[in-house]
């Protein structure tokens, strides 16, 4: 069974450069990033609802598990990190635009059911923002309960899609405590935690951590029974 849906996954890189200049052109992931894990994928500019233009990538097909799942991925950097804008005048915190500016632009593109995932930083968005966007599930690796202005305890409680939560049991951004709190407190009704030993953060858990493919195998299990 193919998937027709689309993942939103929130990023947070290094701190914003100069390399979205006004005529510049997205650069390219290899270009970007050190290590792309074999992923093809086409960069574009994504514009925020305040003209804040962010990076962006999508993959419909490349060398990576989600996508040999049958899963169309957009990905971006938020604003102020990676060569995402840094809008002058403005709340550099304004995250919600970013989150809103993906989802419809996965929408846009024929995106039926979209989920927004994130890790770390990105899932503390997710959390914050995913019950103001008209998706089909949230996925939050590590994402804390409070990061700057973003307090995802609170607007967890008005979270409706399913939920699935993944951390490490030493982790030091998000205890175990904190994130049992947060599966608590959201309002799904589908809603899971899934942890693991060690201290491994974000994308670690899915990317380094040795029991990795097996939260690969989770992740895409979910996403599957809620994909149709």
């Amino acid at each position: 069974m193919r998937l027709r849906a689309a993942v939103v996954a929130l990023a947070a890189a290094v701190a914003s450069s100069s390399a979205n200049a006004a005529s510049a052109p997205p650069r390219s992931l290899a270009q970007k990033c050190v290590q792309t894990s074999g992923v093809a994928a086409t960069p574009f500019w994504l514009t925020a609802s305040d003209g804040t233009r962010l990076y962006a990538i999508e993959a419909g097909s490349g060398a990576t598990t989600v996508v040999h799942a049958g899963l169309r991925v957009l990905a971006f950097d938020f604003r102020d990190f990676g060569d995402s804008g840094r809008p002058a005048g403005k709340r550099a915190s304004a995250y919600g635009r970013d989150v809103r500016a993906a989802v419809a632009r996965a929408r846009t593109d024929g995106g039926k059911r979209v989920f927004l995932a994130g890790a770390s930083f990105g899932g503390v968005a997710a959390l914050t923002f995913g019950p103001q966007v008209p998706v089909a599930g949230v996925i939050s690796m590590s994402g804390e309960t409070r990061l700057l202005q973003m307090n995802a305890l609170t607007a967890v409680r008005r979270l409706r899609a399913p939920l699935l939560i993944l951390g490490s049991r030493e982790d030091g951004y998000l205890s175990v405590a904190e994130a049992r709190a947060l599966l608590r407190n959201a309002g799904s009704k589908d809603k899971r935690l899934v942890l693991y030993p060690g201290g491994f953060h974000g994308w670690q858990i899915v990317e380094e951590a040795p029991y990795a493919p097996k939260a690969r195998s989770v992740v895409l299990s979910w996403l599957r029974k809620h994909g149709g």
